[in-house]
């Protein structure tokens, strides 16, 4: 009897530790789920007054059918548009249906994230090292707050990012322009990624100009259901544009640069925009200077964090939500520059201040010109790495004494 129960034990051990990751991942997932349910029932300002309403008007106007009239006021392109038109053909409240959503697309970008940080270090599918990054890509609080509580859908357009991050680290450039087409037609913010096209159109030449053509083309395919529905053109593309002049305030309590500057838009709007191109288009020149830099992999994540920072903390009318693919990021981020740690810990608490101020009333838990000062230091270190510190460098250039070109 005891041998038979020995038995049972180490083929029962056995198994458990062959699928250790599997079981992981399964508790990981139905524990982030649990905390999630936990904010099925707070009703932010956002879904009061914006989300639910246009979910109301759709139904009321034959779901589908009504987005050729409305809903009026929404800002939101027309796929998030579609998005709540199939809700209204689903049982269960708004509230619980829109944050199915977002929470669906958090596990979308946590895979991915996971699937990044296991291209970047090259481990195996054994390696729970990937599977740490996904459990902190669910555990975070911004995620967490901004599907789960807020119902926003910045999770949507974040994870459609992340996999374009992942396809251009795997070379694979015609997904990654679909991917940020998708991106693109369900947020303005998506353009924040925009400039590393640019960088790597123009550094690594390993794809066509005509590639670009792929994210109109993926928008145009995107906007016919709502033209076939009724839907004027116009008021398709001008959602962009209102987005735009939507905030006529330099920030919607997010620490940036506006922090230290009177709250004129009309003044300091443009400057700010082009200081946002200026930056960019220095650090890009620096790291088309330099030949020891190689735009890969983790390399590639860093550039694309940077820019994103740069355009959150330059560009006016910022919300506290405009860092959140950045948070993403940074969970990247902390397993490619392990020195680093406290790196995406700031960035975290930048965002997560934001949050629980608008939500909760909250805090702030840090003033927010010191958060703001701590952003252009975190800015700073990681250009600084990248320009002169960078994870990929040619082996060629390791092995000699090659200068960076003039």
């Amino acid at each position: 009897m005891h041998t038979k129960q020995r038995k049972f034990d180490r083929v029962l051990t056995d198994f458990f530790r062959r699928n250790l990751n599997l079981f992981f991942v399964v508790g990981i997932s139905l524990l982030t789920l649990v905390i999630r349910n936990e904010f099925r029932g707070w009703q932010s300002g956002d879904y009061l007054l914006h989300l639910l309403p246009w979910a109301e008007y759709l139904e009321s106007h034959g779901g589908f059918a009504g987005i050729a009239s409305g809903p009026p006021n929404c800002d939101y392109p027309v796929t998030y548009q579609y998005i709540l038109a199939f809700l209204t053909y689903l049982p269960a409240s708004y509230l619980a249906k829109i944050k199915v959503v977002s929470v669906f697309f958090d596990f979308v970008s946590a895979a991915f994230v996971m699937l990044i940080v296991r291209e970047i270090g090259g481990y195996s599918k054994k390696s729970y090292v990937p599977w740490l990054a996904y459990a902190l890509a669910l555990l975070i609080p911004t995620p967490i707050l901004n599907s789960a509580a807020w119902a926003q859908s910045d999770s949507i357009y974040t994870a459609f990012l992340v996999i374009t991050l992942y396809f251009l680290i795997r070379e694979k450039y015609p997904q990654a322009f679909i991917a940020f087409g998708l991106a693109f037609s369900f947020k303005l913010q998506a353009v924040f990624f925009f400039p590393v096209f640019l960088l790597l159109y123009l550094k690594n030449r390993k794809f066509s100009l005509l590639h670009f053509l792929i994210i109109p083309a993926v928008i145009a395919v995107l906007s016919l259901p709502a033209l076939i529905i009724g839907k004027p053109l116009a008021e398709i593309f001008s959602v962009y544009i209102g987005q735009i002049q939507s905030y006529q305030k330099t920030t919607l309590n997010f620490p940036n640069m506006y922090f230290f500057l009177p709250d004129l838009h009309w003044q300091f709007a443009v400057p700010g925009i082009l200081l946002t191109v200026a930056l960019i288009l220095t650090l890009y020149y620096l790291l088309l200077k330099r030949e020891r830099v190689v735009l890969m992999g983790g390399t590639l994540l860093e550039v694309s964090l940077l820019t994103i920072m740069i355009c959150a903390y330059c560009l006016p009318s910022m919300h506290q939500r405009y860092l959140f693919t950045g948070d993403i990021l940074a969970v990247i981020y902390l397993f490619t520059r392990r020195e680093r740690p406290y790196i995406p810990l700031l960035i975290w608490l930048i965002s997560v201040n934001g949050y629980l101020w608008y939500l909760y009333g909250f805090g702030p838990l840090v003033e927010q010109r010191y958060l703001a000062m701590a952003y252009l230091w975190l800015m700073v270190l990681i250009a600084r790495d990248l320009v002169f510190q960078p994870l990929n460098t040619l082996q060629t250039l390791k092995e000699d004494n090659t200068p960076d070109s003039a």
